[in-house]
């Protein structure tokens, strides 16, 4: 929606190479559609555009638009259900410009089963249609990445006083946790400070030692050196 000159999205996110992403999950069809997601990656775009002496290049950010539609895109292309639309030059079909592109995936158009699931993007749709139906992670979903968003359904589905369970259960994990790394922390400290003081005495050790090889040298009685030094005479007799 839009208000005071500043445009709010479902989720706005920035990837690691400074990509920026609208992603919006939508459940009923509206008319303008597209002309809406046009007009947010704009608004994006121009937020984001450098001003000043640095803008002065017209260099501007990538910006990508995902869409999570619950409706049809197109009634005449029924069965697909992923749009990948970009900027192209019609008679070579080329990408004209890189840096905005827009997504789409239609929840009711992807029919496929689960034993029909064999790409990365049919585990995306197949877990955005039936996430709430899972009581388990299906086989055919690769655990490392649909794990983590398997329990964060589960969390979202709890019940009130199970939620308060689940809250309380993960205050105890971060406490034991936060403890964990504080002793940890004191520990390091602990050693630093140890080590610091065993170099100073190495330190003041040594120190006494040259001292003491000097005025051997100059002819010192062994017994001043030992006075001077805090060294014992058997101590200098070696050096």
């Amino acid at each position: 929606m839009l208000g005071n000159d500043k445009a709010v999205f479902d989720l706005y996110c920035t990837g690691e190479d400074g990509e920026h992403f609208i992603i919006e999950m939508q459940q009923i069809s509206q008319d303008f559609f597209k002309d809406r997601t046009v007009f947010y990656t704009s608004r994006l775009i121009n937020r984001l555009v450098r001003r000043g002496v640095k803008g002065n290049t017209y260099e501007l950010p990538e910006v990508y638009f995902i869409g999570v539609l619950e409706f049809e895109l197109d009634e005449f292309h029924s069965e697909k259900y992923y749009y990948d639309v970009a900027l192209l030059e019609k008679e070579t079909k080329e990408v004209f410009y890189d840096k905005l592109g827009f997504k789409f995936l239609i929840i009711p158009n992807f029919k496929k089963e689960e034993a029909e699931v064999t790409s990365y993007m049919d585990q995306w749709m197949y877990t955005l249609k039936n996430l709430s139906k899972f009581d388990k992670i299906p086989s055919c979903l690769d655990i490392r990445v649909f794990g983590l968003i398997c329990d964060i359904g589960k969390v979202a589905n709890l019940n009130k006083e199970d939620m308060i369970s689940y809250e309380a259960s993960l205050k105890r994990k971060r406490d034991a946790e936060s403890i964990r790394l504080t002793q940890e922390r004191i520990g390091f400290q602990k050693g630093i400070e140890e080590g610091m003081e065993k170099g100073r005495e190495e330190g003041i050790e040594l120190e006494k030692r040259a001292v003491a090889i000097k005025l051997k040298a100059k002819g010192m009685a062994l017994a001043n050196i030992s006075e001077v030094t805090s060294l014992s005479i058997e101590e200098i007799e070696k050096l």
